[in-house]
């Protein structure tokens, strides 16, 4: 009996194979198609092994997770330079401070010694025509003097400004 139900499948299958080829593929594509849509997206992970071999295949969730990581990094990195950056900025302030009080003084100390120079070779000429006036003397002394005691009280509050400096700076104390 088994012999005629299997004759009888065959002859079936023969006179449909179409039919039955058909429902074979369409069984096929539908399990591929399953498989397909069961299956997540991966991608190769935003950390490189330590080892050097492959990167890992992750999926969606842990690719955000991972640049979810790298991002907060990246944030902590921009905070560090732009902290850098102020800090460079107020030392380039700084230093451009100190230039402009050099030049000051250097530009004070050339206009002191022009001083100086012409009211020489005034007292010179005059000495050497006849009409020094020792009284006229009087006003060309205490301009003078007012040079000098301008150049000094310059000078000293420069010092004063640097002790001032100094002490607002941390001290690098050492502890043994």
């Amino acid at each position: 009996m088994k012999t005629d139900l299997l004759h009888s499948a065959l002859k079936w299958l023969d006179h449909n194979r179409w039919t039955f080829f058909s429902i074979v593929v369409f069984a096929v594509m539908l399990a591929a198609f399953i498989g397909i849509a069961g299956c997540q997206s991966t991608t190769a992970s935003l950390f490189a092994p330590a080892d050097g071999s492959a990167a890992a295949k992750i999926d969606r969730s842990e690719f955000m997770r991972q640049a979810g990581i790298v991002q907060k990094d990246l944030a902590v990195k921009r905070v560090a330079i732009d902290a850098e950056l102020a800090a460079y900025n107020e030392e380039v302030k700084a230093f451009n401070g100190r230039v402009d009080a050099g030049l000051e003084d250097l530009d004070r100390q050339d206009e002191f010694r022009a001083q100086i120079v012409d009211t020489v070779g005034l007292i010179a000429s005059s000495a050497a025509g006849g009409t020094l006036n020792p009284v006229s003397l009087i006003p060309i002394g205490v301009g003078l003097l007012g040079g000098a005691l301008g150049l000094g009280a310059a000078a000293d509050n420069r010092r004063k400004d640097k002790l001032i400096t100094d002490l607002k700076q941390p001290s690098s104390v050492q502890v043994g």
